[in-house]
């Protein structure tokens, strides 16, 4: 992130390989694990959504920084790696249309890190960005996802994640989508949270 060579003598360059951000850009990362519960499911998120957080995200997802999408997990992948082995990844749903224009899904690229398989389930029928609307019109997310037929998650341990949860809205609404298919169990995890939100 800052271009600085990372020296390997910390802690995580014996059990991390593949490190990809030094302990100074590290450090910015400010770990929360916060849980919440949202429609009887354990919601954990990682980091509060900072202006370092904003700004990062912002160059991944705004500006298509694709390498900085690994920094996001990388110092927490072994904690992340045991503590949902077993899961499949569900990802918060995104517009087609954004993706194949940007190039890449974000939340994809910030979790493909994890190894855990991933399954596309849920998907936008309409290009309707969250940060541009009104509470009541979040709250109508169900409106405009759905499930794609072929994606089977039935008896499987499942993990929903997404970016930033601000209202909760859209994490609430895959929540209950996801139930209708059965998993075995289901937990969320955010990157990031909006403090002084309302889940609902």
């Amino acid at each position: 992130m800052c271009f600085e060579k990372i020296k390997e003598d910390t802690f995580h360059s014996l059990v991390h390989a593949d490190l990809c951000i030094c302990q100074k850009c590290q450090d910015q990362f400010v770990a929360i694990f916060e849980n919440k519960i949202i429609n009887d499911v354990k919601v954990c998120a990682l980091y509060d959504y900072n202006e370092f957080i904003q700004s990062n995200l912002f160059k991944l997802k705004g500006c298509g920084d694709i390498e900085l999408a690994p920094c996001f997990l990388n110092y927490h992948l072994p904690w992340l790696m045991a503590r949902y082995r077993g899961h499949i990844i569900v990802p918060a749903p995104s517009y087609g249309d954004r993706d194949a224009k940007r190039g890449f899904n974000q939340v994809e690229e910030i979790f493909r890190s994890s190894k855990l398989p991933l399954i596309k389930a849920i998907i936008k029928t309409e290009d309707r960005k969250q940060s541009d609307l009104s509470q009541d019109e979040r709250n109508k997310i169900k409106e405009i996802i759905a499930w794609k037929e072929q994606a089977d998650i039935s008896g499987k341990k499942v993990l929903l994640v997404d970016d930033v949860m601000t209202t909760g809205s859209t994490i609430r609404a895959c929540i209950d989508l996801i139930k209708h298919h059965h998993p075995k169990s289901l937990d969320v995890l955010v990157i990031s949270r909006v403090a002084n939100s309302e889940q609902r």
